[in-house]
Parts: structure tokens; C-alpha cells; sequence
């Protein structure tokens, strides 16, 4: 019997109480919600960022290998995308937009005699340079990612043999500072 009545009066306050949230109650959630969004979010943006950040890293490992197979053969640095196209194909982006680079192909840079072109996402453009008998790479955002992006620095020096791969863990906008190998 006393079982019943215990029964009986909680199911009464349970029906009787108001079960809502206070003012107060919502806010504190919606600003404890703004201040972990607030930490969240960059964490999120310099992810992505370091994640488009592979994609020059793994292109310029490649030219890099293809510099050392051309030296290898030729007993000569390449100086255009023609002579690392003789050993892996060279794509790019006719413009350095990422908007853009998404909805068309990517331009077959093999056969032509350039030392700079944009990746194929549009993000970074690469600049190949030969000098003091070694060849270097950077991989610098391009102008509408500047803010965002973070360059690669490469380089490969035959004498030595030493190739050299660095992402910046810095925004450093254009200013990307040549490796020394």
C-alpha cells in the first residue's frame, strides 16, 4: 500500500512540475557552444590548409626524383618541365585560381619549356630554378590563397646527392625562402 501511494505521488509531481529551460540555462549553453566553435574552427582551417599543402610536397618529390634521373643520364640539370618530362608527366592549371582549376582539365606541361606553372588544384605555383649545379623548387600560394596557404621549399644537389623536401609551418604569404642543400 505504501508502495502504491509513493507511486502515485511521484507520477503526480512528475505530471504537476514544468520541465523547461530557464533563460538563463540557454544562454550559458549558446556561449559555452560560441566559445568552443571559437577554438574549433581555426583548428579546422589550418588542417585543411596543411592538407592542400601535400599536394605541392608530393608533386615537387616527384619533379625532384625525375631532376635526379635526368642528371643521371644526361649529366645535366633540367631547366624546363620538357626535361622532367622525359621521365614523368608534368600537369597544370592555366590559371592560378582554385575556382577555375576545378571545372576544367589540366594542361599537359611534358613537352614545353617552362620553369613555372600552377599545380593542378590551382593552390600553389611552382617555380623550378638551376643554379650553382643544383636545382630548386618552391612551391609559393597563389595570390587568391596568399593568406591561407603554406609553401614547400625543395632542392637537389648532384654533387652531393642530398634532395631536400620543406613545408613551411608558417604563413609566409610569397615569401618562401630557397633551401640550400
Amino acid at each position: 500500500m505504501f508502495r502504491n501511494k509513493l507511486i502515485r505521488y511521484i507520477s503526480k509531481k512528475y505530471k504537476e512540475s514544468e520541465s523547461a529551460f530557464t533563460l538563463v540555462e540557454l544562454v550559458v549553453v549558446v556561449m559555452l557552444i560560441g566559445i568552443l566553435s571559437s577554438i574549433a574552427i581555426p583548428s579546422f582551417k589550418n588542417a585543411s590548409d596543411k592538407a592542400k599543402q601535400k599536394e605541392p610536397t608530393s608533386l615537387i618529390s616527384n619533379y625532384l626524383r625525375a631532376a635526379q634521373s635526368y642528371y643521371l643520364e644526361f649529366g645535366d640539370l633540367p631547366k624546363y618541365t620538357s626535361d622532367l618530362g622525359e621521365y614523368m608527366s608534368v600537369t597544370a592549371c592555366t590559371k592560378n585560381y582554385p575556382s577555375y582549376c576545378k571545372s576544367v582539365a589540366p594542361a599537359d606541361y611534358t613537352k614545353l619549356k617552362s620553369n613555372s606553372w600552377t599545380t593542378p588544384s590551382g593552390h600553389f605555383d611552382i617555380y623550378m630554378r638551376v643554379s650553382d649545379s643544383k636545382i630548386t623548387f618552391r612551391a609559393l600560394p597563389v595570390p587568391v590563397y596568399i593568406n591561407s596557404g603554406y609553401g614547400v621549399s625543395a632542392c637537389y644537389n648532384p654533387k652531393t646527392g642530398v634532395i631536400n623536401i620543406k613545408e613551411q609551418n608558417k604563413r609566409l604569404g610569397r615569401e618562401v625562402p630557397q633551401l640550400n642543400c
